[in-house]
């Protein structure tokens, strides 16, 4: 006779907890959702594709089930519209605890439940966005040979002890004077990652990259009274991001605070319009008034496909991709 699966609800724990003897993979697995804060599932069959997807879905299964995984309630209206839906992992207390007492991850004494339930569908789906981009790029790079990505956490591993002993190492105040108005912009990445291309008989090449993953709500420019007013450093906009990347790198601020030459900013958008968009204000408002090298910026829109291989476009309307050499100089 042929043993049935036993079901289990999706976002309810049920019965005892079961044991789980954590494996290599598992901590991999764990180290992994908590760099990337939610993952899909899909997202971490591929990057885990030495298992198979039904052992890999039961085994999150287990890990969910024993506390170590949660699987955010925002998702759940995902499941109740039908159709084929993708679980979303985030850490669980459980979990975090592994991480900290294996010295994998600084989790802290964050109630990791309680502030998975705080995510609402619309900051869940912008964090989603961030990971996918993220794994399709790991993916990417695992594909072509002596090209690897640098996550965050890796690249702070070479900044500054002050940066590194930040609650937010990727989050520092930068001095903005736009318009006659002057006062103190904070710059919060969605994301940062660095590419390794190693060379032959020569030392690898690095270059770093901010992400900006723009989900089509927030303003991009202004109305002109308003770039003319104090209001214009305390709403938070396109323009006033790209301004105060401009002046942290006139500033020398990442050089300062991540221990590199630069980085440039890469803003990913819902349309192609959008991003043509913001691409003419950084040219006509940063690059040209602000006198800012146009190579600082890249511009495209939110694609499920290779990074490597995507064209993007400049603060100067020029396409370059980001391997290429004008990935690692910015372009007068």
């Amino acid at each position: 006779m042929t043993a049935t699966r036993q079901s289990h609800p999706r976002f309810r724990r049920v019965g005892t907890a079961p044991r789980v003897e954590l494996t290599d993979d598992d901590k991999a697995i764990l180290e992994c959702i908590y760099r990337h804060r939610f993952v899909r599932a899909d997202d971490l069959f591929r990057l885990f594709e030495n298992r198979s997807k039904d052992k890999l879905s039961r085994r999150l299964m287990l890990l969910y089930r024993g506390g170590f995984l949660d699987r955010p309630i925002a998702q759940i209206d995902r499941f109740r519209a039908g159709g084929s839906q993708a679980l979303v992992y985030g850490l669980d207390s459980a979990g975090a605890r592994f991480l900290k007492e294996t010295a994998s991850a600084p989790t802290g004494r964050t109630n990791w439940k309680a502030r998975n339930r705080s995510f609402t569908r619309e900051r869940l789906d912008h964090t989603l966005a961030i990971s996918r981009f993220l794994i399709d790029l790991e993916v990417a790079c695992r594909l072509r040979k002596g090209v690897s990505l640098l996550h965050a956490d890796e690249v702070i591993l070479s900044a500054p002890e002050v940066t590194r002993r930040l609650a937010h190492p990727l989050r520092w105040p930068v001095s903005v004077e736009f318009n006659g108005i002057r006062g103190e912009v904070h710059i919060i990445p969605d994301a940062m990652f660095g590419l390794r291309i190693a060379r032959e008989n020569a030392p690898a090449v690095r270059s770093y990259f901010f992400l900006e993953i723009d989900r089509g709500a927030m303003t991009i420019a202004p109305a002109k009274r308003v770039q003319e007013s104090d209001a214009f450093l305390h709403r938070a906009t396109i323009l006033r991001k790209l301004v105060a990347y401009a002046e942290s790198w006139r500033q020398n601020l990442h050089k300062q605070h991540f221990n590199i030459a630069t980085a440039r900013v890469l803003t990913l958008t819902t349309s192609e319009n959008r991003a043509a968009f913001m691409r003419r204000v950084a040219e006509e408002v940063v690059v040209r008034r602000l006198n800012i090298p146009a190579g600082l910026f890249l511009f495209g829109i939110q694609k499920e496909e290779d990074p490597l291989a995507v064209d993007f476009q400049d603060g100067a309307g020029r396409t370059t991709r980001l391997l290429t050499e004008d990935a690692y100089r910015l372009n007068p």
